[in-house]
């Protein structure tokens, strides 16, 4: 029940189709394996979680958890920790470059991980949210636009670290301009249209040698993503969305640092409010 536990409570669509994954698909027989992951659409998971509830016994999987982070809950007696509800990134998030006071000033080599109670965010100007963890990390290597240098940078994440870039970004002041940058492809498009509030987008310059080394391949594998994007109101990305219909190329942040190729800032919309394609 724990791996089920884990994945209902992480809300994850994909799981490694390891030996428990494989007993649980037999037993309950729901999921769809693709490749070396077994996955779940949400109708999947709703079946997912009566099933292991009729199995358990329980009559709230996910309310079962005990309260309280991996502290508290061993505390209480429980000899499974990770069973609890609060994850160990719940309420942080990872940052770098101009930090807020009273952070301190960081070498550009160095990043913070921070509860998100010690940020007092109306000292926050701008925020630069990126993708990779890499790039995150090799972020002053990159052509920024010279604007960009003051920013706040902030991991996206995964998991709890995720969840907290979402609560900083929709407890930021009206002020605060946003951008993000990821790679140039449907994943990354999503990625900043789905996000709580974005106000430009960073690109690359789409110079010939930067797009020889995209991935054709990587770009049809996010088919999911490109039908949402042709379902959502993009604003003015919608000229960023048909650009990279026409490549039809994945092209990750990794390529624009190496070629060192030139960013650019997209606004979502134009400070009158129209469409700046």
């Amino acid at each position: 029940m724990q791996a089920i536990h884990s994945l209902l409570r992480s809300r994850r669509h994909r799981v490694p189709l390891n030996a428990t994954w494989q007993f649980i698909r037999e037993e309950l027989e729901v999921g769809e394996p693709r490749g070396n992951s077994l996955y779940f659409d949400d109708a999947m998971l709703r079946v997912l979680r009566r099933a292991a509830e009729c199995a358990s016994g329980a009559a709230n999987l996910l309310a079962s958890a005990p309260r309280g982070n991996r502290l508290q809950v061993a505390a209480q007696g429980f000899i499974d920790e990770k069973t609890a509800r609060q994850r160990p990134d719940d309420g942080f998030v990872l940052l770098k470059g101009r930090l807020p006071a009273p952070l301190p000033t960081l070498s550009p080599s160095l990043s913070l991980r921070v509860p998100l109670e010690s940020l007092d965010l109306s000292a926050v100007v701008q925020v630069l949210v990126i993708e990779n963890l890499d790039s995150f990390d090799d972020w002053e290597g990159y052509r920024a636009p010279a604007g960009l240098a003051d920013s706040l940078i902030l991991y996206r994440g995964h998991g709890g670290l995720a969840r907290g870039a979402r609560r900083l970004l929709g407890a930021l002041p009206a002020a605060v301009r946003v951008g993000v940058f990821a790679d140039y492809d449907p994943a990354g498009l999503c990625i900043a249209a789905g996000l709580p509030r974005v106000d430009f987008l960073l690109l690359p310059e789409p110079a010939p040698r930067l797009l020889d080394k995209g991935n054709r391949e990587d770009y049809a594998d996010q088919f999911r993503q490109t039908a949402h994007l042709e379902r959502i109101e993009l604003d003015g990305w919608q000229g960023v969305w048909m650009e990279m219909k026409e490549h039809g190329v994945s092209i990750k942040q990794q390529h624009m640092l190496a070629l060192g190729i030139a960013l650019r800032q997209i606004p979502r919309r134009r400070s009158d409010g129209t469409r700046p394609w």
